[in-house]
């Protein structure tokens, strides 16, 4: 195998380097795999694969049933994480000493931090032990700022890996952790989230019908710190249910309201939304496929700034504009988002359903040779 991965390498063109920093090891390590002292697992043939964007089978040069060990932690981990929410309702009384309050904002900060860069198997690892130490301070304002975000951060997670029941759960807790604040911008997150869950279960009239009383209540605190940006980010979710609900016209008008808005706020980062002009853009390209004007999905894109965008918003961008090159017939352009996609959120890339019957589209077509199959094996699809 490791002929193989070398001479895939020199292929590419690849220094040892480079290949092993896309692979995420050490060049040592695959210089060692390369010559045959070091042996390697099947997670780690998964990664060499990726990183050679080439088919795990191309590197074995056997039948290979891949494995992704993030994703399978990921989705222990998500049970794990139900059963803390379930076990630690805020109605009921804390049964630990309360946590340190800097313990608490340093590691609510970190699973804030994993979620932005997909690693959804590392922030659902920590969250186990975090919702119990989040509701030991319950009665702490300070606390349940965090438990909104941080709950927010568990439906983020548990919907990205494929659990929507477990992540509306999170978002019902969000929203109570945000009632308790009795602040207006807090309970419009929760309200995000909660519309979050049911759209993406196509619940559009319910989702929508979350905004707009979110909305109501929050008319009425705009001055509040961030009350611009979460208007502006609930014009962009009415959007995508107005959509849903094939309502295009109304659909177009919360997303010119919402670029009015963040003309005016700038990019901001209150309560992770990385809200602002870019992130108008970044739902207008997927409003734009989803409507069938992929031309103009791909416009939109060359205006958006990628760099500096947390990683989870930068795999949906790739991800639509993959959308929009199939759409467009540029299918060799199309993979190679995708796997951009992958490099950038391998977890997210993987699970996602859209990139998956993107996926599948492609290789019906016939394009992307070894590299889409790769792509295909470690997303899991058999057929």
């Amino acid at each position: 195998m490791g002929e193989r991965i070398r001479a895939r390498r020199e292929l590419r063109g690849w220094s040892i380097r480079h290949a092993a920093s896309r692979a995420g090891i050490s060049h040592t390590s695959w210089s060692r795999i390369e010559r045959g002292a070091q042996r390697t697992d099947r997670y780690m043939v998964v990664d060499l694969a990726a990183a050679l964007e080439c088919s795990v089978a191309e590197l074995t040069g056997q039948p290979y049933t891949p494995a992704d060990r993030r994703l399978e932690s990921a989705r222990i981990d998500a049970e794990r994480v139900w059963r803390a929410l379930i076990n630690h309702p805020l109605s009921e009384p804390t049964s630990r000493a309360s946590a340190p309050a800097g313990q608490l904002a340093q590691e609510s900060a970190l699973v804030r931090d994993l979620y932005s860069q997909c690693d959804y198997a590392g922030a659902l690892h920590r969250l186990i032990d975090l919702i119990p130490a989040l509701h030991s301070n319950k009665g702490r304002r300070e606390a349940l700022e965090m438990m909104v975000a941080v709950y927010g951060v568990a439906m983020g997670c548990l919907l990205n890996v494929g659990y929507p029941a477990h992540a509306l759960l999170a978002a019902e807790q969000c929203a109570e952790a945000a009632g308790l604040l009795d602040d207006p911008v807090a309970a419009a997150v929760a309200a995000a989230n909660r519309a979050r869950v049911l759209a993406y279960s196509g619940a559009y009239g319910p989702a929508r019908s979350v905004c707009d009383r979110a909305d109501d209540e929050l008319q009425r605190h705009l001055s509040a710190p961030a009350a611009l940006d979460l208007l502006g980010f609930l014009h962009l979710a009415r959007a995508h249910h107005s959509a849903g609900l094939r309502t295009v016209d109304s659909a177009e008008q919360h997303i010119s309201e919402a670029s009015r808005i963040a003309e005016r706020t700038g990019e901001t980062d209150s309560w992770d939304m990385a809200w602002g002009p870019r992130n108008v853009d970044l739902w207008k390209m997927a409003f734009q496929l989803d409507t069938g004007r992929a031309g103009g999905a791909l416009e939109t894109a060359q205006g958006v700034q990628v760099a500096g965008l947390p990683g989870v918003r930068q795999v949906y961008f790739y991800m639509d504009l993959a959308r929009g090159m199939v759409d467009v017939h540029r299918e060799r352009d199309a993979v190679r988002m995708l796997l951009t996609a992958e490099r950038i959120g391998p977890q997210h890339a993987r699970s996602s359903t859209s990139a998956r019957e993107t996926a599948r589209t492609l290789l019906r077509a016939g394009a992307g040779g070894s590299e889409l199959r790769g792509l295909w094996e470690r997303m899991g699809i058999t057929n």
